[in-house]
């Protein structure tokens, strides 16, 4: 399950990122639901337009008791960080969580036994080049947009197989 949603857009990986991703877990023999609330649909439709599989979309169509238990019996969840991969790791999925590095130090994963991240590590705005960490810039450019497909798709992977060992 991927939930390309964030409340906070500095927080969200680019939505065509998470068709690649999307294609790649496919490529590998996966289904690819993809889930978001219906505030979220045009990321969600964003991720769709880019990607080249068939994927199952669940936007807006969950409720919360609905998200936990197809979380619950996922194989795996692919998470911006943002409350979807918190209820993830309660109810004990196996997760990918990408983070701005400052949220990685405050909300990450305790344990990784089958909790994953990526990490992005920039400070400042990437358009006005004002530093992040002690005050906010008013531009909502994603801070996370230069994580590497490779550094979610590798720890997805290794859970995946981890999950069917």
């Amino acid at each position: 399950m991927l939930h390309p949603g964030c409340t906070d857009p500095r927080r969200r990986w680019p939505a065509e990122r998470f068709g690649e991703l999307a294609d790649a877990l496919c490529a590998q023999g996966a289904t690819v639901a993809i889930n978001g609330i219906a505030d979220e649909d045009s990321v969600v439709r964003a991720l769709r337009a880019s990607t080249t599989r068939d994927v199952i979309d669940l936007c807006g169509r969950l409720s919360l008791g609905g998200l936990a238990g197809l979380m619950a019996r996922a194989a795996l969840v692919v998470s911006n960080d943002s409350g979807p991969l918190y209820l993830a790791e309660a109810v004990g999925a196996a997760t990918v969580g990408i983070y701005w590095l400052t949220n990685l130090a405050i909300s990450g994963p305790l344990f990784v036994a089958r909790h994953r991240y990526a990490v992005s590590t920039r400070i400042d705005c990437p358009r006005c080049g004002t530093r992040n960490l002690d005050t906010r810039c008013a531009h909502d450019d994603s801070f996370v947009a230069d994580v590497p497909l490779d550094a979610v798709l590798a720890p997805a992977l290794e859970l995946l197989a981890a999950g069917r060992a």
